[in-house]
């Protein structure tokens, strides 16, 4: 009796401790999947500007290539430094040379890929107004790049003085297959500024004689001094009047008041229309300065979108409230477009953000 006694007693405390270790394992596997889930929580938090003004960034251009990196091109006087990341947030220098020259200096580029072959076209600034675009290659993202045609837009008046040409960004229609490049001419002339659209060769290297024309130019007040940095992206789920939209900069690159607007079309060679000018949602400027949280400047558009369908807009700010050049910073919001095919960017700057999903 008390053998059967002791063991039901052991057999009891045995359970008990079983079960007890049970417990300690679930909630040890708790524990694990909370912080797993907290890291996840941790990973996909950012906070604008995603490259500080320390690492003096100037006015950038992003793509991504066949490794699934982003790269982020931008001048350095007679250089164009390049970053890479995996997911918008965290970048990488890789060099501060992809492609350099010995005389003269470099503004904002733009990129295509053809084939396994990565295009650079380059705003080369050798003068006042002798600026032109060039296209450079590289069999990597990084480069080194290789110059393949160094006078791809020149543009001069009757009298043989240069027309400046800067702001290249480069485009594929998905719907006919063919590659555009946008630019900007007559920035800082004192004669009216217009973006311009002109086809290039399947390889992007060459223009295509008889295509260049007039895109947009100055209509809204908020645009005045310049309109500069064209950027064009196919929306396929827009009604057809807006399938082709584009960014683009207004006033002066250094001018706090520097804002982001947009236009959109039925093609990618236009006619373009812009939005209305205004404050509601929707209006341009898309994207303008807002002292209380510190941005000013904002330009330089690009966009990508992540792996949750998810639309990104990277851009430049300025984090003074002065006319300058050294305080740049680059920054990233979602781009939204609403069910009426506005547009609409919340620039954020030292917030929490959900970042993009890749």
């Amino acid at each position: 009796m008390k053998t059967t006694t002791l063991g039901i007693l052991l057999l009891g405390l045995l359970l008990t401790a079983c079960k007890q270790s049970m417990k300690d394992t679930e909630l040890t596997a708790a524990r694990a999947a909370n912080r797993q889930s907290t890291l996840a929580a941790l990973a996909s938090v950012y906070q604008n500007p995603v490259i500080p003004t320390a690492q003096d960034p100037k006015d950038p251009q992003v793509f991504k290539a066949a490794d699934g990196k982003f790269y982020l091109v931008h001048p350095n006087d007679n250089k164009y430094k390049i970053y890479s990341s995996p997911d918008l947030v965290n970048w990488t220098l890789k060099t501060a040379s992809g492609f350099s020259k010995a005389t003269g200096s470099f503004w904002s580029a733009g990129s295509f890929k053809y084939g396994s072959t990565y295009n650079l076209y380059y705003t080369y600034v050798q003068g006042a107004n002798n600026k032109r675009i060039g296209v450079a290659t590289s069999t990597t993202p990084e480069g080194p790049y290789t110059d393949a045609n160094a006078n791809l837009v020149v543009k001069t008046d009757a009298g043989g003085g240069y027309i400046p040409v800067i702001d290249p960004s480069v485009f594929k229609d998905p719907a006919n297959g063919k590659v555009y490049l946008y630019y900007a001419r007559n920035v800082g002339t004192g004669t009216l500024p217009d973006l311009r659209c002109v086809e290039l060769t399947a390889d992007g290297l060459n223009t295509v004689a008889g295509t260049d024309k007039q895109v947009l130019t100055i209509t809204q007040d908020w645009e005045k001094i310049n309109i500069e940095h064209p950027l064009v992206y196919y929306a396929p789920n827009a009604q057809a009047s807006h399938r082709y939209y584009m960014l683009y900069n207004g006033a002066g690159g250094a001018l706090p008041r520097y804002a982001i607007g947009y236009a959109y079309a039925a093609s990618p060679t236009g006619p373009f229309t812009k939005a209305v000018a205004g404050t509601s949602t929707g209006n341009n400027p898309l994207v303008a300065q807002d002292p209380a949280k510190g941005i000013y400047g904002p330009g330089a558009p690009n966009t990508v979108v992540d792996d949750a369908g998810e639309r990104w807009l990277i851009y430049r700010i300025k984090t003074t409230n002065t006319e300058a050049w050294n305080d740049r910073a680059i920054c990233i919001d979602v781009l939204f477009r609403n069910t009426a095919d506005q547009l609409i960017c919340t620039p954020t700057k030292g917030t929490n953000q959900t970042a993009p999903t890749f």
